[in-house]
């Protein structure tokens, strides 16, 4: 650590100091703002040291992969909680070997640096793509893992990771596709074929989608972290509702105030189609999963009550994807 490291530090000696992976994604930079607000010391892993200069004001850089031993071990001395974010989402243009090697054995790195330096607690982002894209019953945290896709197996093999890593505290976060502020991108996607009347129900549209607002997501992990409850669980984070894909692409169109969708296609056409209706493989596959989940555990055991409804949240990105389309 740096003379300006310690310096900051030593100021700061009576806060809880949290270490945040993946600091400069959408939910990173959520995250940390949060966490300041809650008044911590808050230190970033960033990838690259041109990465230091996006970060709020009074964040501590480490600079260094997550598969950096020594980067790692540096980030996580002194630190009460880490947030371990980073991870390769996309598996658009990604070998399974990349994938695997960030999301897994990262995961095994930053443990292992955890575990060297006494670290208090372990907050970790997974998926519910664990469980598998089609599900027939209602899945609680003690349903099997059925991961289909590279993403959803390298979230498995993490977990597992921190299942082996026994010594350390964890709360394991299995989250809902997020949405709100910062995750537009593919929902304006969606806003602007309604818009030109180009989207279809993919099958019967009867399927189920799990959400999750960013809010929500940050609020159940700043319950995770002051609740002692929540150490050494899984914990499924959605909203707690289970949405049809007509719903969903109804209510949008309503807000956007055009006609809704009509039109049906199966799954193996919108699949040849993808390309040329620019959805990528990350959107199929939320759009075509099915599953109904749980929150019961983390309503329960730390009190999680989401608050942003989908109209509410639908609303504001609506208003949003208007307003730059202007």
């Amino acid at each position: 650590m740096s003379i300006d490291r310690i310096d900051m530090e030593k100021k700061r000696k009576n806060k809880e100091v949290s270490l945040v992976t993946g600091a400069n994604g959408r939910f990173g930079r959520v995250l940390i703002k949060e966490l300041i607000g809650k008044g911590h010391t808050v230190r970033a892993l960033v990838l690259d040291k041109s990465m230091t200069v996006e970060l709020p004001t009074g964040v501590i850089p480490y600079v260094g992969d997550i598969t950096d031993r020594n980067a790692v071990n540096s980030a996580c001395k002194g630190a009460d909680n880490v947030f371990h974010l980073a991870a390769i989402v996309s598996q658009h243009h990604q070998y399974a070997h990349e994938i695997v090697r960030v999301n897994a054995e990262g995961t095994h790195t930053i443990l292992d640096g955890c575990e060297k330096n006494g670290v208090s607690h372990f907050l970790f982002t997974s998926s519910v793509d664990v469980y598998g894209i089609k599900r027939k019953e209602t899945l609680t945290e003690d349903s099997g893992l059925d991961p289909k896709d590279k993403y959803g197996y390298s979230k498995a093999l993490a977990e597992e990771a921190i299942l082996e890593h026994d010594a350390i505290p964890y709360t394991i976060f299995r989250m809902a596709t997020v949405y709100g502020s910062g995750f537009e991108n593919s929902f304006f996607k969606m806003f602007k074929a309604l818009k030109k009347q180009k989207i279809f129900f993919i099958g019967k549209g009867t399927n189920h989608l799990a959400l999750v607002h960013i809010d929500d997501a940050i609020d159940a992990m700043m319950l995770a972290v002051k609740n002692d409850k929540s150490r050494k669980r899984i914990y499924n984070l959605t909203d707690g509702n289970h949405y049809t894909q007509e719903y969903l692409l109804n209510m949008a169109a309503d807000m956007l105030r055009v006609p809704r969708p009509t039109s049906h296609v199966s799954e193996f056409m919108v699949k040849l189609i993808a390309k040329s209706r620019n959805l990528d493989s990350d959107e199929l596959r939320f759009l075509m999963s099915d599953r109904r989940i749980s929150i019961d555990r983390i309503r329960d055991e730390i009190g999680f009550e989401p608050k942003v409804s989908i109209e509410q949240g639908g609303k504001e990105m609506v208003s949003e994807f208007l307003r730059k389309e202007e």
